[in-house]
């Protein structure tokens, strides 16, 4: 495993078939050399005809990831370090929108915060029972800054989302796949399994068709219109950065008490 801890897995029970597996423990929290790996990996499987479907999980059973750690977000020294991570971001996304293979987020546990918004951004979401989903952002005096809000403002109710996102809910896997949020809900025990029998299903479809339809599906998640309503949740993301509120949340979580905003 790399310092990156992004670990890559090909199957071989599973040809065309890649895994790139989340291994920051405890939680598979998110890292900028991490991100960079990533982004990395999704140009790579894109140029290589052997990949005919890209699974994201992470390692363990807590946790698909809780995003950016606390830790990092506290270490951040201005807007240079706010405008990298949220960059960063775009351009995992934009990865992911240009790789010409069906992307599957396999859920085990939290998928929370930046981890929610890379499985937004995935074709299909299936997760095992007992999974939990969050942009808990708001709590911090935050939005999401790399696409979570409008990609799920695309997948369910705009005014659910907002509700959604302005009370930082936690909802279950059984929650997120009755509102469309996710594709699938497998049982724990036989998660792995499902996971691999959904991948040879894909990789039995006509690969030139599903290269179409991936470009398709690029155009309407991340068309002009979409482009517009990114860059201002990016904006907002990085100016909300800057504010005391979202400093003092921060310190908050840290000492374990209840933060007071004072709107500034």
């Amino acid at each position: 495993m790399s310092d990156a801890k992004l670990r890559v897995c090909r199957p071989p029970e599973l040809p065309g078939a890649l895994y790139l597996i989340f291994d920051n423990p405890p939680m598979n929290q998110f890292t900028t050399d991490l991100w960079r790996e990533f982004i990395n990996r999704l140009l790579e499987a894109r140029m290589d005809d052997s990949v005919g479907v890209v699974v994201l999980t992470g390692a363990g059973e807590r946790a698909f990831s809780a995003g950016l750690s606390m830790d990092m977000l506290d270490t951040l020294k201005g807007d240079e370090d706010a405008a990298l991570i949220y960059s960063l971001g775009y351009e995992l996304r934009e990865a992911l929108f240009a790789l010409n293979k069906p992307v599957i987020a396999a859920v085990r546990g939290n998928c929370v915060g930046g981890g929610l918004e890379v499985a937004l951004c995935c074709d299909m979401i299936v997760a095992a029972e007992g999974s939990k989903f969050m942009l808990p952002e708001m709590n911090i005096g935050l939005v999401p800054g790399c696409g979570g809000a409008i990609h799920l403002m695309r997948r369910i109710a705009p005014n659910r989302a907002f509700e959604m996102l302005l009370f930082s809910q936690k909802i279950t896997a059984e929650e997120a796949l009755s509102m469309g949020l996710i594709n699938r809900v497998y049982p724990k025990e036989t998660f792995g399994d499902e996971v691999r029998k959904l991948c040879e299903e894909i990789l039995r479809r006509p690969p030139v068709a599903v290269r179409a339809l991936k470009e398709l599906t690029a155009h309407v998640r991340f068309g002009e219109n979409n482009a517009a309503a990114l860059a201002v949740e990016r904006r907002l993301a990085v100016d909300l950065m800057r504010t005391e509120d979202f400093k003092e949340a921060v310190r908050a979580f840290k000492e374990k008490r209840t933060p007071v905003f004072r709107g500034r």
